[in-house]
């Protein structure tokens, strides 16, 4: 939810960097980019957190 809310602030073709502790954001962020018409521009995987690179849509 809170994803959504900061994304709502940002102006299309602004990149966001979300640092995600639980596993299942692997699944679940992709699929609510595709959803939302963002765009997942990378992940990195540093042990147990993943780092998402995300474009406001």
């Amino acid at each position: 939810m809170n994803l959504f809310l900061t994304m709502k602030k940002l102006e299309r073709g602004q990149i966001i960097e979300v640092i995600s502790y639980d596993p299942g954001a692997r699944e679940d962020l992709p699929a609510w980019c595709r959803m939302q018409t963002h765009t997942l521009l990378e992940r990195n995987d540093f042990g147990k957190t993943s780092h998402y690179y995300i474009e406001k849509g």
